[in-house]
């Protein structure tokens, strides 16, 4: 009988023992493997100027065991891109368990593949006041330089905002008033005393198409060696077009946004398609204008054959349309 009862309280203490070491290997098992940090970005692939999203995630810290007490300070620039915008850091509680959260908008304008990261977090332990470092792996973003001649798809520049100034324009005003009476005052006494000679109006030879060709012909042989014939290149590739559409359509295109041009553009552009392609032309000469890209020679020459080949399209689509309108009419 003594036996069976020391034989019973054996397998009690023996229940109570494995119990016990089965709850402490549990709780130590999902202190230590709930605690996860990562960082992810919402693409991998961007053009020059373009935005991308990184996210920074610590998940599983329980309020019981531990804390999070330090967290990635990213400065305003990270490895070729730059931090646009960044968001607070998110805390989601559940069940005495955080999860935290952060994201950054990043753009570049340096062309390569950037590694962002790792990055590290430390995990307070609060019995011990022990600290644990966790480090993400390493994302890998590849900005592409752009490319007119296969790009489909382009956000577009974004116009300059003015500032406004405390200027006092009152003085201004007053002296603009006083030259307009006095140049009106003027040309009445010379037309009392002379009759004023017609001006001869100025002859232009050939088409507004050929009269810009020519000028983009000259510029094919110009030399492409240094970073500063380069600029000067786009910069008259785009006014050579720009007149060719004061001259073709009577709008004012030196005083538009590629963006505003393209859009009085569209009633003599109904191909999508060429109308894409030409947007990004003049996006490309506005990027190399206010240095946020500069191409190479070969890309440049590249962009002045794409534009000759869009302009003879476009000088078409508008003759076109200008002989479908006189036929309505």
């Amino acid at each position: 009988m003594r036996t069976k009862v020391k034989s019973q309280k054996s397998k009690a203490k023996s229940l109570a023992v494995n119990f016990f070491l089965l709850f402490t290997f549990y709780f130590l098992f999902n202190t230590l493997s709930a605690q996860s940090v990562s960082a992810s970005l919402d693409r991998d692939k961007i053009l020059l100027g373009e935005q991308v999203t990184l996210q920074l995630n610590v998940g599983n810290v329980s309020n019981l065991t531990s804390f999070l007490t330090s967290w990635p300070q990213l400065k305003d620039t990270l490895s070729h891109t730059e931090i646009l915008k960044r968001t607070a850091i998110d805390t989601i509680t559940v069940n005495d368990v955080n999860a935290y959260q952060q994201s950054f908008t990043l753009t570049s304008f340096d062309s390569g593949r950037w590694q962002l990261g790792p990055f590290l977090f430390v995990i307070q332990d609060k019995v011990s006041g022990k600290q644990i470092q966790l480090s993400t792996q390493p994302v890998f973003l590849t900005v592409l330089p752009v490319d007119v001649s296969s790009m489909k798809d382009y956000h577009p520049i974004k116009d300059i905002i003015e500032v406004e100034t405390s200027f006092n324009w009152l003085p201004v005003i007053i002296a603009a008033v006083i030259i307009f009476i006095a140049i009106i005052l003027f040309i009445i006494i010379k037309k009392r005393r002379k009759k004023i000679a017609e001006k001869p109006k100025v002859v232009l030879k050939g088409t507004a198409l050929e009269r810009a060709l020519e000028k983009l012909y000259a510029l094919e042989k110009q030399p492409l060696s240094s970073d500063i014939e380069i600029k000067k290149f786009h910069s008259e590739t785009d006014f050579v077009v720009r007149q060719y559409f004061e001259e073709m359509i009577h709008i004012k295109a030196m005083q538009l946004t590629s963006t505003e041009l393209v859009s009085r553009l569209s009633v003599y552009m109904q191909n999508k398609q060429l109308r894409s392609v030409f947007q990004q032309l003049f996006e490309l000469n506005a990027s190399v204008k206010f240095a946020k890209y500069l191409p190479g020679a070969t890309e440049s020459r590249n962009t002045l054959k794409d534009i000759i080949k869009s302009l003879q399209q476009i000088d078409e689509s508008v003759n076109e349309a200008r002989h479908n309108a006189n036929r309505m009419v």
